[in-house]
């Protein structure tokens, strides 16, 4: 019996401290945010897409075939001169991505560095 719980209490502790139970705590709020700036890389089988939204969020995502996300990574990121900097829930966005970002108005694009 005390295995039991104390695999339970375990349980919880990692779920509470999983990116996916950060992000439901926001999660409302950046479903509620427009999308203020998108950004789109596209290859052969998967593109991605960098949308910047209201409120300080923004997602990263991939789809394939223009189908379903079948990757996302949300986050939220403060804005720092022009540099953007990134806070992934998730920190395999931040591997993939980086931690930092610079917007090019003039050429519409955006470039991600650690």
């Amino acid at each position: 019996m005390k295995y039991i719980v104390s695999l339970v209490i375990v349980a919880v502790i990692a779920y509470s401290c999983s990116p996916a139970q950060k992000f439901n705590r926001d999660k409302t709020a950046f479903e509620a945010s427009a999308v203020t700036k998108s950004f789109k890389s596209v290859a052969d089988m998967n593109d991605s897409y960098f949308e910047i939204r209201e409120n300080n969020f923004f997602e990263f995502y991939r789809q394939l075939f223009d189908s379903l996300k079948n990757t996302s990574y949300p986050g939220r990121y403060e804005l720092q001169g022009d540099t953007l900097h990134l806070k992934f829930y998730d920190k395999k966005g931040a591997a993939l991505l980086g931690s930092k970002a610079i917007i090019r108005e003039v050429k519409n694009e955006i470039i991600f560095f650690k």
